[in-house]
């Protein structure tokens, strides 16, 4: 069996190659041109470039291949257009690439910001593409990761991380009460890879979170006590978060908006993992 990972270079779909080829999977990796990320891929791995927003440079890497796994995306700018350009229009020409060369299986990561109440342009374009990859006609599975955690990745949970262990007092929206189930980089990883190759997973939507909710303030706590700190946490009105613009800059800087920023804090994100745990075999552990 032979695979095509789209944003394969990445953290995770370099773990993912690891995983991959560790089932006896040949791997080819779609990744952009100049991407220094391929020279830490596993060796073995076939790598193509191109770019998703452009049909003509992708069109070649999805010849010969059996299934596709969906990776390239972008998370963080502060151009709402970025998201619509490279998120949804790069998904809608990786199912028309599925179908001008003959591939039916198509694993999409998603994200689980598509079910916040209130779209972000980020959660927006991830739910575009999630519509794309449902109305194809191919043999389709979603996964939608919740905050993810270690080996390297994780890049709005380092982003927060960084946040509460720069500053002796700490501000958080709403006083952290939002609900977040973290999952580890390695068992985001399995899951993945479980619901791309098992033929049971077709046409089937699976939330990839940890086995345990915790608040934003329990979190924060638990990377405070890790990195041997003692930070005090004050609790921020949401009126006031909404007018303080630089909570983006103490976050998340200039790649990110302050809509987007916001979110995190404001929304819960802990899906139930039953589904993946009864199909997938999925038992996450703990992430903090």
């Amino acid at each position: 069996m032979k695979v095509l990972v789209t944003g394969g270079a990445g953290v995770v779909g370099k773990a993912l190659c690891r995983e991959l080829q560790a089932r006896g999977v040949c791997v080819r990796v779609l990744t952009l041109p100049g991407d220094t990320g391929v020279e830490l891929l596993p060796q073995g791995v076939e790598v193509c470039f191109g770019d998703v927003t452009d049909y003509a440079s992708i069109r070649p890497a999805f010849d010969g291949v059996d299934c596709v796994f969906h990776l390239a995306a972008i998370l963080l700018s502060r151009e709402a257009s970025a998201f619509e350009r490279i998120n949804a229009g790069g998904t809608r020409n990786v199912v028309s690439a599925c179908h001008d060369a003959g591939v039916r299986r198509l694993l999409y990561v998603s994200s689980i910001s598509v079910t916040y109440p209130v779209l972000t342009p980020y959660g927006k374009s991830k739910l575009e593409g999630e519509e794309c990859v449902k109305g194809s006609g191919l043999d389709w599975t979603i996964v939608r990761p919740s905050l993810v955690i270690g080996d390297g990745g994780g890049v709005e949970f380092r982003m927060f991380a960084d946040f509460v262990c720069k500053f002796p007092v700490y501000p958080l929206p709403g006083g952290g009460k939002a609900l977040k189930r973290p999952v580890r980089s390695v068992d985001l990883v399995k899951g993945i890879v479980a619901a791309g190759l098992a033929p049971e997973t077709l046409r089937k939507t699976y939330a990839l979170a940890g086995p345990e909710v915790m608040t934003m303030a329990e979190m924060a706590r638990r990377i405070l006590r890790a990195a041997g700190k003692r930070h005090l946490m004050v609790p921020l009105p949401w009126w006031c978060a909404k007018r303080l613009a630089v909570l983006r800059n103490w976050i998340g800087g200039r790649c990110v908006s302050a809509e987007q920023a916001l979110a995190g804090f404001l929304y819960d994100a802990a899906p139930s993992i039953e589904n993946a745990q009864k199909d997938l075999d999925y038992c996450p552990e703990k992430a903090l």
